[in-house]
């Protein structure tokens, strides 16, 4: 009894502290270290000072209840109080992947917030970013955001960790029975949704505004966004909306029951074939589950790897829901980079020690693109106009966006912008600094060809490495874009270039390039969208009722 009048007292004083920061100056461990101290719903949390005494960084700070037993595969639960001052000044588990960061541990639910250490009168806005890696790898901790934070609008920064791979993505009718209203395979969208609660309830006790939160991703972050713009149970906990490299219009994700049907598959395959499987395969150990990733035929095959729609958490197909305005209908930012196939095919070819060959073009094309088109693209993409065989692979690959199954590329961002334009205030950009380096560690491919592939725009936003003074100016402006979008859901800075709203008739994409920043209308005409809606590729303007052509991977 008196361990229970501990811990109630304990969490009723975090409930009567929260929005107040204690001791954010001054306290100093015998380690050495300055700590910063903030009470939350759950409990106190003891976190960092650092980059010189402007940023309290806080660490590993659990936002539910660890997944794990009969919570494996169900929506987040709360996270559980603790007593005492918590030390939140190291990462958490990244969630269970295989590869650099490989894990087992499904403890992973927690966030890292990063917030000014001087805090303004008023309260900030909040960015709350899910990272990429294809939804199967890479964790929170990986990005440094201490520039968004201090370089720019001032704002509270959130990075989440969440479910990945078949801990994610799987679907079965027994899980389904479990939680009717919500459906199965939706895991990590249903992780992201009670982060976004954990931020309404506490993200004033660091500063920010929880009237006004910015959701933001990359790649496989950049598709949960569109996830969570989708999903009804996501209203009304943010505000804004920033798609980067995962343009909203994919139509691959598969319905409910095809889920379900591919997860008895899998049941069966780790051997829990019972009526009701869940207590077998919530029994199994991590490892056992996550080997299943590997014997997926393809990505389009691998339901461990794709959110299903049909359920609770994201009724509609992903196209449909945009193009109808069935989805939060917020200010939107929506992008992509100008040499997106790079990082996919550069490492196959001259980095890896292989160049490709102007004779291989054309075989090259094929595999991809298939014989019929073969002789359209080479006079599409002729050699003569790039500076090497991989620069022309690269440009059509990306226009028509079959290096990454249809789901990033120029033109696929040009229909994701159709799309979207005639529902919200959409903002539209375009990543072309050649010169970038891959955010390391968190991507990088061998070589560092020049190109402006995909991930290279995190370099500019987060401090993952030191840049040029040219690549700082550009960086310096992007953030002053993101941050003021944040705030106001309208990038425009004063002494900046004016960004316009992107519209059906007037289809404004700001670029960011080395040494020039502007909004141009003819993104459309350069990626030839035309010539691949006529090569069969869905991407002028949509919405379409049957599937686009589609490549052979994504990561």
């Amino acid at each position: 009894m008196r361990g229970f009048l501990a811990r109630l007292v304990a969490g009723t004083l975090a409930l009567l502290i929260a929005g107040c920061a204690v001791s954010r100056d001054g306290e100093t461990h015998a380690a050495g270290d300055t700590v910063a101290t903030v009470g939350t719903s759950s409990g106190m949390l003891r976190g960092t000072v650092i980059e010189d005494g402007t940023v309290d960084l806080f660490q590993g700070v659990p936002y539910a209840a660890p997944p794990v037993g009969d919570l494996r595969w169900k929506a987040p639960r709360p996270p559980r109080p603790w007593s005492g001052v918590r030390d939140a000044k190291a990462p958490g588990s990244p969630c269970p992947q295989t590869g650099r960061l490989a894990s087992h541990n499904e403890d992973c639910l927690t966030l890292n917030v990063w917030a000014p250490h001087q805090r303004p009168s008023n309260k900030l806005p909040v960015m709350v970013f899910i990272h990429g890696g294809g939804q199967r790898e890479s964790a929170a901790n990986e990005y440094r955001a201490d520039w968004l934070v201090t370089r720019g609008t001032p704002v509270v920064y959130v990075g989440i960790n969440y479910r990945l791979n078949i801990f994610a993505f799987f679907a079965h009718q027994a899980l389904t029975a479990e939680e009717p209203a919500l459906g199965s395979g939706n895991y990590a969208a249903l992780d992201q949704i009670q982060a976004l609660r954990w931020v309404r309830d506490n993200i004033a006790a660091f500063g920010g505004d929880p009237g006004n939160v910015t959701v933001f991703g990359e790649s496989g972050g950049a598709q949960a966004v569109c996830v969570l713009l989708a999903s009804p149970p996501a209203r009304g906990l943010f505000h804004r909306a920033i798609s980067q490299s995962g343009p909203c219009q994919w139509q691959f994700f598969p319905s409910l029951t095809a889920s379900e049907r591919r997860g008895a598959d899998i049941a069966a395959r780790l051997g829990c074939a019972q009526a009701d499987p869940m207590p077998c395969l919530r029994a199994l150990p991590a490892s056992a589950v996550l080997d299943t990733e590997r014997g997926a035929a393809s990505v389009l095959d691998a339901s461990a790897a794709q959110p299903a729609w049909g359920g609770g958490v994201m009724p509609l197909p992903m196209r449909e829901a945009i193009a109808s305005g069935q989805f939060a209908r917020v200010p939107f930012m929506q992008g992509a980079n100008r040499d997106e196939g790079m990082y996919h095919l550069s490492a196959r070819h001259d980095a890896s020690g292989k160049p490709l060959t102007a004779d291989q073009y054309p075989d090259v094309l094929r595999q991809y693109l298939g014989a019929s088109r073969v002789t359209a693209v080479r006079e599409r993409y002729p050699l003569t106009e790039y500076p090497s065989p991989l620069r022309a692979l690269a440009a059509a690959l990306t226009d028509s966006g079959t290096v990454s199954n249809n789901r990033v590329g120029l033109c696929n961002f040009h229909l994701a912008n159709q799309l979207a334009a005639p529902h919200v205030a959409l903002y539209a950009y375009e990543f072309a600094d050649r010169t970038a380096p891959y955010p390391s560690p968190i991507f990088n491919v061998p070589g560092d060809l020049p190109g402006a592939a995909h991930t290279k725009e995190l370099s500019y936003l987060f401090h993952q490495q030191e840049l040029t003074s040219a690549q700082r100016r550009i960086s310096d402006t992007m953030i002053a874009y993101w941050t003021r979008f944040a705030a106001h859901g309208d990038p425009n800075v004063p002494g900046l270039p004016a960004w316009p709203v992107y519209t059906g008739d007037k289809q404004m994409v700001m670029t960011f390039e080395a040494g020039s920043v502007g909004a141009n209308n003819g993104l459309k005409e350069r990626a030839h969208c035309r010539f691949w809606s006529e090569q069969g590729f869905g991407n002028l303007s949509g919405p379409y009722p049957t599937p686009t052509q589609s490549g052979t991977d994504y990561k």
